[in-house]
């Protein structure tokens, strides 16, 4: 086993990366952090439902709890009846717990890409990376989510070294429990599974067909049954949660130079006799877009009457201004990709640290490709998909935070193939 994993120092590194990564997620969520309004809806999702309350946010939200992912809340609310009582700090350590997976998984990714050395270098940047961090200190799902896209991708590695088709089930079920906690890997979940088919050669296909639709089952035997309660409840087809019309509009709607925080302003801007005095500093984005919503379709329900006006949006932009929209785009996806969630990564320090990650988890990508590895394959639809989603939708940091681990697997293949380039050239 130690020589596998770069032999007694290989592996003693190792086990001080996953305590230090541990140790610093458990303080966090010992010590707790000011919830942000996301981390305050998913507490109290999750202490109505310990109460019996069902899914709900109360009378007083400014949102349906149908808006928001069920994973988390559901995780900690069963946290709570197995500990009698809603502890929260209890939660946020089994999260943290959770979260230090995200390390592990990390490494034997890179372990896999390149090497020992590979797994190490992105297991240490997982560990101290301060958004996912921060958010440990607090009821968010993306380290939840962060550690779950970790598992799927290595699960899917993992099955595809097997014959067996049930083994597929794993990373399915796995991509299902991620769709519960973020709503678009659902959409990855396809995707990928339209890589593991075209995986196949020719003669071959009806073995990778197998396997494709073995995956989507167990992403299926996750997602349904949560599905079949939206139709009793919402009377209508919603897969996870609602919402979509809303993060449609946002991030289609173009003054917002693809900044998600300035939509609320823009839109009261353009419609002043439509909201009163100081209303940015009144209402959330949510009740802003609500009352818009009314006034364009009156009558219809907020979420429908925002998918519209969306998809309305969208056509507009792309027949009528298409240049503007694609620099629109461009934007989003250079945000969302560079800027770094929470405060903390405009730091100049942490800052240079998330650009070196995604240069050495770029060249770590061309290098896999180079030499046409069926992992590259992988990640690169995977991080395309999400980037296609940023793209059309509300173009967030989160959705990339969640592929950090990927991402810094990445770059310790960058890193190990810089350093064999160092050394050969040394030798010459």
């Amino acid at each position: 086993m130690s020589e596998r994993n770069g032999g007694r120092a290989g592996l003693a590194m190792l086990i001080a990366i996953l305590l230090l990564g541990l140790g610093l997620r458990t303080s966090e969520a010992w010590d707790g952090r000011s919830p942000v309004f996301d981390a305050a809806a998913y507490a109290k999702i999750a202490a109505n439902l310990n109460r019996g309350e069902g899914f709900t946010l109360g009378p007083s939200a400014t949102q349906p709890a149908s808006n928001y992912s069920p994973g988390l809340p559901l995780l900690v609310a069963g946290v709570y009846e197995l500990g009698g009582g809603t502890r929260e700090r209890v939660a946020r350590l089994l999260l943290a717990l959770i979260g230090t997976l995200a390390v592990l998984f990390t490494y034997l990714i890179g372990r896999r890409l390149s090497g020992p050395g590979a797994g190490l270098i992105g297991a240490a940047a997982i560990a101290i990376y301060p958004a996912l961090l921060e958010y440990q200190g607090m009821l968010m799902g993306e380290p939840l989510a962060a550690t779950l896209l970790a598992a799927a991708g290595l699960a899917t590695l993992w099955a595809d070294d097997s014959e067996g088709w049930p083994r597929w089930l794993l990373p399915g079920a796995l991509f299902g429990a991620l769709t519960l906690v973020r709503p678009e890997y659902l959409g990855v979940a396809l995707l990928v599974s339209l890589v593991v088919f075209a995986r196949g050669r020719t003669g071959d296909l009806s073995r990778t067909l197998v396997r494709a639709l073995f995956l989507l089952l167990g992403a299926a035997l996750i997602v349904a049954p949560w599905t079949l309660r939206n139709a009793v409840e919402l009377d209508r087809f919603v897969p996870v949660s609602t919402g979509g019309g809303q993060v449609l509009f946002a991030g289609t709607y173009l003054p917002s130079d693809g900044d998600p925080e300035r939509v609320g302003a823009e839109v009261v801007e353009r419609h002043p006799a439509l909201f009163g005095p100081r209303a940015v500093e009144r209402l959330r984005l949510e009740q802003i877009l609500e009352r818009l919503a009314e006034q364009r379709y009156p009558g219809t329900e907020p979420d429908k009457a925002l998918s519209k006006m969306g998809k309305e949006q969208l056509w507009d932009d792309l027949s009528e201004e298409p240049l503007e929209y694609a620099g629109f785009v461009a934007t989003k996806v250079w945000r969302a990709w560079t800027r770094g969630q929470r405060q903390v990564m405009q730091e100049p320090g942490w800052k240079l640290f998330h650009w070196a990650l995604l240069a050495l988890g770029l060249a770590g990508l061309i290098v896999l490709a180079l030499q046409r590895r069926w992992e590259a394959l992988l990640i690169a639809v995977i991080l395309l998909g999400i980037t296609a989603i940023s793209a059309l939708l509300v173009a967030s940091p989160r959705r990339v935070l969640v592929l950090m681990p990927l991402i810094a697997a990445l770059a310790g293949a960058g890193a190990s193939a810089a350093v064999d380039q160092l050394r050969m050239r040394i030798r010459d």
